[in-house]
């Protein structure tokens, strides 16, 4: 007989292995599940939205710098101590398949809903959405601005299904609605309105969206989608 000892970390690694693969594809089937769902696509369409997406969640857009936290460096040299102050500069940009395709997007179903909804109807469900995102929504230092996963596209399903109960209009609309809502009250709330708490994050690059397709802009899109449908 003999013994086999296998390495600790063999068993972990098949599992990304298998594991992994799966979750990705589950992911771009739910993700163009979705764009057929929100614009009445076909299956080749919304794939090649999701496609475009992807490869945009690598290009990262530079709008402009800012000062970013000043920090202090101690040197020893021959017994003296000395400290040397230096600001780092901040750049602000915005990725384009976490948060420009998306938003997009995001207009493109807002103006498809105002052939059924008045405008006023989604902009209140765009402002309570934005109003609960922001004050969940913290900047973390070295980390970005925070929001709890799940509070985004819970808030935009909710509100969306509230609005369209109120005003009487189709529930086939409450998808369309919960990802326009949800895509820009992510980027809004979360991000545009906690552009003044960039210092607190630190220096270096802060991207908007940055996290690319896994950003929370994009997955708060897709997920309302998601819960909409339960509400429905």
């Amino acid at each position: 007989m003999r013994d086999y000892i296998f390495p600790p970390l063999i068993l972990p690694l098949f599992l990304l292995l298998i594991f992994l693969p799966l979750l990705l594809l589950m992911f771009i089937f739910t993700g163009t599940a979705v764009f057929q769902l929100v614009f009445g696509v076909s299956a080749k369409t919304a794939m090649l939205i999701f496609f475009f997406i992807l490869v945009g969640s690598f290009i990262n857009i530079p709008i402009y710098e800012r000062e970013g936290v000043e920090y202090e460096t101690t040197y020893r040299i021959f017994g003296l101590m000395y400290v040397v102050k230096r600001r780092q500069k901040m750049v602000v940009a915005v990725n384009l398949g976490g948060c420009v395709f998306p938003s997009i997007l995001a207009v493109k179903a807002m103006l498809d809903l105002l052939h059924y909804i008045p405008l006023s109807a989604w902009l209140t469900t765009f402002l309570l959405t934005s109003a609960v995102i922001y004050y969940f929504a913290k900047p973390v230092p070295n980390v970005g601005i925070v929001v709890p996963m799940l509070i985004p596209p819970l808030t935009a399903a909710f509100f969306s299904f509230l609005t369209l109960a109120m005003i009487d209009a189709h529930m086939a609309l409450l998808p369309k609605l919960s990802f326009s809502t949800g895509v820009l009250s992510a980027l809004f709330g979360a991000d545009i309105l906690h552009l003044k708490d960039l210092n607190k994050i630190g220096s270096g690059v802060v991207s908007i969206g940055g996290a690319g397709t896994f950003d929370g802009i994009f997955l708060t899109g897709i997920f309302a989608v998601i819960f909409s449908v339960l509400f429905v």
